[in-house]
């Protein structure tokens, strides 16, 4: 958005793009500021709560977060060096600069969902997974010393049966050294196509919701004070948002749906709703590029459970031959199988209905979207058609309600994409691996989660009213900076 403010202020040299990119920038560097402190939360959290999860950092999320930090840091210069040169520089070079700002940000949104992925798909396990579920896929090449991992998973399962949890022997030296090394390849999280897909609409929905809530902000003045230039700037953008907006579910979505599909059988029928198999040319369609191809539904993945027979976990344990099962040696792989899918299908109704509550907002989202392009720029019978539906709404008032309903509709949309995405994997943590019980500490953690909630609030709040300050009163910022600091 700022790019697009700095172009318009480049080729028109008109100052109100310019005092438009520098407001904006104030708040892009608020909301900085606020996303390092909760992220910082965050991390912290993550390895206190899930101390398991300390597995999938160290070996198929070493190397994505690591360059992570590069472009961390990388984001923190390019923002610094672009907020003090602002105006000091020729257009072009300020416009370069937020590029490869821009490129950073999303390079480290790319790399966190590259991890975010390995949970959904653990990609570099190979067949290894399905010998569990014979419903899922093979996962890539076999990236894992195979005894390594599964003398893993069966030392956490045996914790889990005896103290609830599972989590804590990952700190027991002895335990690293029976394992010795599971990865082989650390970059293979990079060539999942699941985490190609994630990433691009993961990221891109981000972008949405950004440009959305400037967009209202802009639409909101416009309306309060009614002065042209609001109107200007929000043409400057609006094109921008629009591409976006028709990429997400046309590209990003569809290729988003397939990865689905082609990876993650469980949550795809949670999604359609799919209990039993059917037919749905449509769907089928748009998932396999077949209309011909079924609709899986729980009841086939139940059957292929049922082809692991009497196999047991002691099947499993001829692959850790250092691992004592002991009774757990009888426990059916079927039953465990079967079970797992049990979980999954209970949430079926709440999926499904969520994921198609994120398509109904997406759809509104984009018409909402387009009738305010159409508001905003000659488009003929479309324009037409926009002012008749608003009727005796004045120009004002039409775009800010429209704004409203966009950015609205772009925070349901991308949260209940996320909720699907998250909840749609259970009840594994890493899909078809680990279990959360596997993963998460057996202290309790609750007070400390209700005091992370508060404090997350409180971040928010400030956060909103920083900004409101920031977008409101032209370069407050700085000169709270300079009060701040005595300097006159």
């Amino acid at each position: 958005m700022i790019g697009a403010l700095l172009y318009k202020w480049w080729k028109t040299r008109d100052q109100q793009f310019y005092d438009a990119a520098r407001n904006v920038t104030g708040v892009l560097g608020l909301n900085f500021a606020f996303g390092a402190i909760t992220g910082t939360l965050v991390e912290f959290g993550l390895v206190q709560a899930w101390p398991g999860s300390i597995f999938a950092i160290a070996t198929f999320g070493l190397i994505p977060l690591t360059l992570e930090l590069v472009a961390f840091v990388g984001e923190i210069v390019l923002l610094i060096m672009f907020i003090v040169t602002l105006g000091k520089v020729r257009p072009p070079v300020s416009l370069s600069i937020i590029v490869f700002y821009a490129l950073m940000a999303a390079f480290s949104g790319v790399l966190i969902t590259t991890v975010n992925s390995w949970l959904n798909v653990p990609w570099g396990t190979g067949s290894l997974v399905s010998n569990l579920y014979p419903f899922l896929p093979a996962y890539g090449p076999n990236a894992v010393n195979p005894t390594s991992l599964v003398s893993l998973k069966l030392e956490l399962v045996k914790n889990v049966v005896a103290t609830g949890t599972g989590a804590q022997i990952l700190q027991n030296p002895n335990l690293a050294k029976m394992i010795g090394i599971t990865l082989t390849d650390p970059y293979v999280a990079f060539a999942s196509p699941y985490a190609l897909a994630s990433a691009v609409h993961n990221v891109n929905a981000g972008i949405i919701v950004g440009i959305s809530f400037a967009l209202v902000g802009y639409a909101y003045r416009f309306l309060k004070t009614g002065e042209v230039k609001y109107a200007k700037i929000m043409r400057a953008f609006l094109p921008v948002l629009f591409i976006l907006l028709i990429l997400q579910p046309t590209v990003f979505g569809d290729f988003m749906g397939k990865a689905v599909a082609a990876q993650q059988p469980t949550k795809f029928a949670l999604m359609e709703g799919a209990t039993n198999t059917t037919q749905n040319p449509l769907v089928a369609f748009l998932a396999y590029g077949d209309p011909q191809h079924p609709i899986i539904g729980f009841d086939t993945l139940r059957d292929q459970c049922n082809s692991l027979g009497n196999a047991t976990l002691a099947n499993l344990s001829t692959l850790a031959p250092n691992v004592t099962l002991g009774s757990l040696s009888s426990v059916r792989l079927k039953s465990l199988c079967l079970s797992d899918l049990s979980t999954s299908e209970s949430r079926l109704p709440l999926i499904n209905m969520v994921y198609y509550l994120k398509i109904a907002f997406g759809i509104v989202d984009l018409i909402a979207l387009l009738g305010l392009v159409a508001m905003s720029f000659n488009l003929g019978l479309l324009s037409k058609i926009t002012r008749r539906v608003l009727g005796r709404l004045s120009e004002r008032k039409g775009a800010f309600l429209l704004s409203l309903i966009v950015v609205a509709a772009s925070v349901f949309a991308s949260g209940f994409g996320w909720f699907v995405r998250e909840d749609g994997r259970k009840p594994w943590t890493v899909y078809g691996l680990l279990y959360p019980e596997e993963l998460a500490t057996r202290v309790n953690v609750w007070p400390i989660i209700v005091l992370f909630a508060f404090l997350f609030v409180a971040i928010a709040l400030v956060g909103v009213y920083g900004i409101y300050v920031v977008s409101t009163r032209r370069l407050k910022f700085i000169e709270l900076l300079k009060k701040g600091g005595g300097v006159e």
